[in-house]
């Protein structure tokens, strides 16, 4: 085994080298998503390199073909993370799409009625809100308006949005839909009696 070291210290040198330019260049091009897992492999090339260098050097370079080895395993466990860390940026990618696709689900987008964001459960009775009566919440309910949360996260655009559809402009501002509606979904009927009460 010596002999053949010693007959050719230049392929084994030049094996060496290999090993380490190719563990470099596989580190230099991972990136910073698997950074971290190449730094500890090259850490661990580095020591095992250092390690083989001196062994050669007192033993005559019988283990210098297991820098080559750990170089090239070095590069199958960097290939490994970096399909890792690929894998998990596609299925966070995919994750904002679906998210993204059901926000925009909840949004109803059928012709005559307001753009706003749908009712979620049964509806409440809209005639509790001081300006809404009996004719004014079938056509609150026919347009998707059906429940007290949801008037009380109406912004100022969702207040204009509706707006359209009613008869009488202006009546959700002048009869403070949102404020009312913000009481009567946290059931806090008496604040909004004694604010709103009927007189």
């Amino acid at each position: 085994m010596f002999d053949l070291i010693f007959d050719n210290p230049i392929r084994f040198i030049l094996a060496f080298v290999i090993g380490i330019a190719t563990a470099w260049w596989i580190w230099g091009r991972l990136g910073e998503i698997v950074s971290d897992t190449v730094d500890s492999a090259t850490d661990t090339v580095g020591d095992v390199a250092s390690g083989t260098v001196d062994a050669a050097k007192g033993a005559g370079g019988a283990v210098v073909g297991g820098v080559a080895a750990a170089g090239a395993g070095a590069a199958a466990l960097a290939s490994d993370a970096k399909d890792a860390a690929v894998d998990t940026a596609s299925s966070v990618k995919d994750a904002a799409v679906d998210t993204a696709g059901s926000a925009k689900a909840k949004v109803q987008d059928v012709a005559g009625k307001p753009k706003i964001a749908m009712a979620v459960g049964d509806p409440d009775d809209l005639t509790r809100i001081k300006g809404i009566g009996p004719k004014l919440n079938d056509l609150c309910q026919s347009l998707g308006v059906q429940r007290f949360d949801q008037i009380a996260a109406w912004k100022k655009a969702d207040v204009a949005e509706v707006d359209q559809y009613l008869k009488i402009k202006g009546r959700i501002d002048r009869d403070e839909w949102v404020k009312q509606a913000k009481l009567l979904a946290a059931r806090d009927d008496a604040a909004h009696a004694a604010k709103y009460s009927l007189k």
